[in-house]
């Protein structure tokens, strides 16, 4: 079903950053004013294949625009996003490996386009504007259908030699484990995504269940989900104290669709970080936060990318821009 959070009234009226967020069940899109500002917003299924997640973009866009057009449009996608902005595998969406998806939407729009990582453009929101302000050296971990991560190193997301970096959701945590979407076992995403969570209830209470029935039913103090979501955060824990562990981080931002149910599992999953990270005083350890824009983090950061990325296009730079020396993709 479509969201969409603004009235004819409120409809853009002069040009304006665009983003959006391609996650593996929805996407979410937002338009902003000049400043970043939230103005708009729609949601609508993730469709499955290039052609059909092309044409729903750009229907986003036309609807988004609401009479206007954007100045600039960003997209934020679950999977390993290049530099140049190819995507290469997304195991959490179908049919779109290998798919060029940036230069086509660009053509098809005749705007600039900006493509990424959903997460690193999550993260760098919350550095400009969120809750890692201030923040040198964090972490970001978003639990959607599977598990995004980012790393702020110095400041600045890391992309890694060919933008492929920030992937922890296929870091294996258990030898011979769950069959992944990847391909491969034991990956992290198969144990504390929100798709596991429901995997786990699943197997607990022996009947199928939501994610968010269990989180309803443990706000209302019922013992198993109270017991579900105790497993689930152990998992979760685990993979939050390897990344702690390969970086030292000063926080770790909890983003995606389970960070509006953070307030369930913080006290849990922060006294199993602490019980597996070493050599960590109290004052050493980890601030564990959840996003402050929660599911929209993604798009927001997706259209101030864009929007770096027209600015320094106008400035003179041709073809595939960069903004502030972080090797953003931008395709024109």
């Amino acid at each position: 079903m479509t969201t969409d959070t603004a009235s004819a009234d409120d409809a853009v009226t002069s040009a304006v950053p665009f983003g959006f967020d391609v996650g593996g069940t929805k996407i979410f899109g937002v338009a902003t004013d000049g400043s970043g500002e939230l103005q708009r917003t729609l949601r609508e299924p993730t469709p499955h294949g290039a052609e059909p997640l092309l044409r729903t973009l750009a229907a986003m866009v036309a609807r988004l625009g609401a009479g206007s057009g954007p100045v600039s449009v960003g997209v934020g996608m679950a999977g390993l996003i290049t530099i140049d902005g190819r995507v290469t595998v997304s195991p959490n969406l179908v049919g779109v490996d290998g798919a060029d998806i940036g230069s086509r939407l660009s053509e098809m729009l005749g705007l600039d386009v900006f493509l990424d990582n959903e997460v690193n453009c999550a993260a760098r929101w919350e550095l400009a504007s969120g809750a890692a302000r201030g923040v040198r050296n964090g972490v970001m971990v978003s639990l959607g259908t599977g598990i995004g991560g980012a790393f702020m190193l110095d400041g600045r997301v890391l992309r890694g030699s060919g933008g492929l970096a920030g992937e922890p959701g296929h870091m294996i945590v258990e030898a011979d484990g769950r069959h992944c979407a990847c391909g491969r076992r034991g990956c992290w995403e198969m144990y504390a995504s929100g798709a596991a969570l429901a995997r786990i209830a699943a197997e607990r209470l022996g009947t199928e269940v939501s994610g968010p029935a269990v989180t309803a039913a443990a706000r209302r103090g019922d013992a198993a989900a109270l017991d579900v979501l105790e497993e689930f955060s152990y998992w979760l824990a685990l993979g939050i104290s390897n990344l702690c562990i390969l970086t030292d981080p000063e926080m770790v931002v909890i983003g995606g669709g389970l960070s509006e149910d953070w307030d369930l599992l913080a006290q849990s999953a922060e006294a199993h970080v602490n019980a597996l990270l070493i050599g960590r005083s109290a004052d050493s350890r980890p601030r564990i936060v959840p996003s402050q824009a929660g599911e929209i983090s993604a798009a927001l950061g997706a259209a101030m990318g864009g929007a770096q990325g027209h600015s320094a296009a106008m400035g003179g730079a041709q073809g595939h821009s960069a903004a502030a020396g972080d090797g953003l993709p931008h395709v024109t």
